[in-house]
């Protein structure tokens, strides 16, 4: 630690908060900051949002370096509890860090649990035939260092939105992600991020030390003008759900991706990660930025959703340098992913009483969104959701509705654990498990939530 000695501050100490006088933070290092702004975040003494004084503000209180304020900060972002950079100011993103408010995900009885985004279980293809095929294939037991089975590999090239030079497949959607997102940056990187996204997946992010760069995902996809902006922060990556965005249900159109492609008029190239979590029971088609750029996308199609969480298998498709260092990643942590899951999902991808199931789950899940959102529009609640398997509602107030939801037996997602930056207040309610006959009264609840004043 530097300490600053001579004049003791060129700042006005009304811009220093009280609870960051020297006077009351006895260990000045940066594990010590970290620590003492944590405690008080956590304690409610600095609120969420709440902008911290500047880095050099603070080091001439402490009369420490900047360097050193400045690595207490880089450890809380590391944490997830702080967001921002620069002349916007750095602020508190979550007192409980990394899980940003992912609420207690139990079971709780007695109650209409629509927190998470669940398939329905009666609507997945049929497991069994798969696996017995699967364990019959030669070589089983033998050590195995392959990217991807060849068959899976011609099975899942038909539907890809382009052509891919090669594949490899992950143990899961949020396991393909990571693995691409640590083979091409290091902590402190920038990466565009939708929002609203998927609060596990920000979270991800967070972790491997990357610094959001939110940009706006509605209707047509991807905000243009918010992404050239983000753009001047030159970005390691830029992460988007192109079709069944989860939480809006929004979709990237043909017309969006050309518009997003030409952005990059530069030399500074982002690595596209589109994020395809529901794959074939989303009814919009995959209009893929890799059809401009295809050097520079990564497809990630998740079959989680869609052919059963069991099988914890997602494909990545993309330049040949990218998926080798992504699958790199996965031999050094996982060795490789199940051949026994991954035959099994070749067979379901070539049976055609498996694409029948695909094809009931997708017009039952589109039925029962529809049917919510025509039913709470109808009642003066401004749902636009239009494809996936949940709804994304803008309300009030996000608290005072949850808890109003909470007190009538259903239970919903806070929309700010959404958002890598500030947000309208929305609650996510899921719909995938919900029978028809259901929605009308949960309707007319969203509705009286989502008036619920602040």
């Amino acid at each position: 630690m530097t300490e600053i000695t001579g004049i003791r501050s060129l700042v006005p100490t009304s811009r220093i908060p009280s609870w960051a006088r020297a006077s009351d933070m006895p260990d000045v290092s940066a594990r010590g900051i970290a620590s003492h702004v944590a405690s008080l975040v956590r304690d409610g003494a600095i609120r969420e949002g709440e902008v911290l004084p500047p880095v050099r503000a603070l080091a001439q209180e402490l009369r420490v370096s900047p360097a050193t304020v400045s690595a207490a900060w880089g450890l809380l972002k590391k944490r997830g509890m702080l967001i921002g950079t620069g002349k916007a100011g750095v602020r508190i993103a979550s007192a409980t860090g990394l899980v940003r408010g992912l609420e207690m995900y139990a079971t709780v009885p007695g109650v209409n649990d629509l927190r998470l985004v669940y398939p329905d279980v009666d609507l997945l293809p049929r497991l069994d035939q798969a696996l017995i095929g699967a364990a019959r294939q030669p070589n089983l037991n033998e050590y195995y260092d392959s990217a991807i089975l060849p068959g899976l590999a011609e099975a899942v090239e038909p539907s890809w939105p382009v052509p891919a030079d090669v594949f490899a497949v992950a143990n899961g959607g949020v396991d393909a992600v990571w693995s691409v997102l640590r083979s091409v940056s290091v902590p402190g990187d920038r990466i565009i991020v939708e929002s609203p996204t998927q609060p596990q997946l920000l979270t991800l992010m967070l972790d491997l030390g990357l610094t959001p760069l939110p940009v706006p995902f509605g209707d047509g996809g991807l905000d243009v003008e918010a992404f050239q902006q983000a753009l001047k922060s030159r970005p390691v990556a830029v992460f988007f759900q192109p079709r069944a965005q989860l939480p809006t249900g929004s979709s990237m159109s043909a017309e969006r991706v050309d518009q997003i492609a030409s952005c990059l008029r530069g030399p500074h190239r982002p690595l596209f990660i589109e994020y395809d979590d529901l794959g074939a029971i989303a009814r919009t088609e995959h209009h893929s930025i890799a059809d401009r750029l295809p050097g520079h996308t990564v497809v990630i199609r998740s079959y989680e959703k869609s052919y059963g969480p069991d099988l914890r298998l997602a494909v990545m498709g993309g330049p040949e340098p990218i998926i080798r260092n992504a699958h790199a990643q996965i031999r050094l942590t996982r060795q490789w992913t199940s051949r026994i899951l991954q035959s099994a999902l070749e067979w379901m991808l070539r049976d055609e009483g498996s694409t029948a199931s695909i094809t009931r789950a997708r017009d039952a899940y589109a039925a029962r969104l529809d049917v919510l959102v025509t039913l709470a529009q109808a009642r003066g609640v401004d749902v636009r959701s239009r494809d996936g398997l949940c709804a994304w509602v803008p309300v009030q107030d996000e608290a005072g509705a949850a808890e109003f939801l909470t007190g009538r037996g259903v239970l919903v997602l806070r929309g700010a654990s959404s958002f890598p930056g500030a947000g309208d207040p929305h609650i996510r309610v899921a719909v995938s498990r919900l029978p028809l006959d259901a929605m009308a009264g949960l309707a007319e609840l969203i509705a009286d939530a989502a008036r619920v004043a602040p």
